[in-house]
């Protein structure tokens, strides 16, 4: 728990540069070794899609973890996680990390509407065709599972939606909570990652470069500055406002 609010204020230079290290490998990487990308690609993509051959709970199960109602229950999962979080603080606490859960996910929301929606998918358009569509004697997930929409296939699969969620979500709870609270959020954001892997409608480059950098940027300076802090000392500031009224009254 951070309640030393003026510690929480201060620039985290370290974990900046360290971000920005990483993002920097990440991109160079993937401009100037290509070739290596695009072999744990492929091998990546043909040892996990393989395990869908054959065995059909196994197929239904990723097909329900593709499907569009999926991310609703996400979705709820992940308000979980926030509830819990609050509802772990003392008393006088959980007003601020109600604030807190409301900046991340307005943040997140912000960050993929954007970034991923606007700036990529409206106007960079990368090309960038999905495994399914590169890949010979790949498992179709839409064509085994017919009786259910499932997304396997995408002519603009860099960077992955699900994938900045899924890390921008994790990122903070790794930053916010403790224990094996962090370690099941960590674990569960993970798994958020993989429905779109399994079945071919993202390269692992799509969530590691595409996803990974957007997120790690976006988490940095939130996180690493005060930023986070000033807009969840504002957010708190307008919560109380309704118990304010009520006292003057």
């Amino acid at each position: 728990m951070i309640e030393n609010l003026a510690a929480y204020r201060k620039w985290n230079l370290k974990g900046l540069i360290l971000g920005h290290i990483i993002i920097a490998f990440l991109i160079v990487t993937y401009i100037f070794a290509k070739p290596v990308w695009h072999w744990v690609d492929v091998h990546f993509f043909q040892a996990i899609n393989s395990t869908l051959e054959g065995h059909k709970w196994w197929q239904v199960f990723w097909a329900c973890a593709n499907h569009r109602m999926a991310d609703w229950v996400e979705d709820v999962f992940i308000i979980g996680f926030f509830s819990i979080y609050i509802s772990q603080a003392p008393k006088y606490f959980k007003l601020r990390r109600l604030a807190e859960f409301l900046f991340c996910i307005l943040y997140v929301a912000l960050i993929i509407f954007l970034v991923n929606e606007v700036l990529f998918r409206g106007h960079l358009k990368i090309p960038s065709q999905s495994p399914t569509l590169i890949v010979e004697n790949c498992v179709r997930l839409s064509q085994l599972v017919p009786w259910m929409k499932v997304k396997d296939v995408a002519s603009r699969s860099f960077p992955g939606d699900h994938g900045t969620t899924a890390l921008l979500f994790g990122g903070a709870m790794l930053f916010f909570t403790r224990g094996k609270l962090r370690l099941i959020a960590c674990l569960y954001a993970a798994f958020l990652c993989i429905p779109r892997l399994i079945t071919g409608a993202h390269w692992l480059s799509d969530i590691i470069v595409g996803s990974g950098t957007i997120a790690l940027f976006f988490l940095s300076w939130a996180l690493f500055s005060p930023l986070h802090s000033i807009c969840i000392s504002k957010i708190e500031t307008f919560l109380k406002l309704p118990f304010s009224v009520r006292k003057e009254s």
